[in-house]
């Protein structure tokens, strides 16, 4: 079992970060607050630096912080440390 907790940056107000449990890789991608980042027409992937989850956006040259793992998750990709 796994964890992720959602990032909500710290600008932000009047939002509860909420916490889900997953896993693989396929019931982390379809947690709402993850599900949400692909939305956007210029998601790229999902990668991973350390504990974060990240989305990537305009082929990994712009990126957002989703949320915290509890430990990595073996099938994600590293972030290629453009951040």
């Amino acid at each position: 079992m796994n964890t992720i907790k959602q990032h909500i940056p710290a600008f932000c107000e009047g939002f509860d970060k909420k916490t889900a449990e997953f896993n693989t890789l396929e019931e982390l991608l379809g947690v709402a607050f993850v599900k949400n980042f692909t939305r956007v027409p210029t998601f790229f992937r999902f990668s991973q630096n350390d504990r974060h989850l990240i989305a990537e956006y305009r082929g990994g040259r712009e990126w957002w912080v989703v949320g915290y793992l509890q430990k990595p998750v073996e099938a994600l990709p590293a972030g290629d440390g453009g951040w």
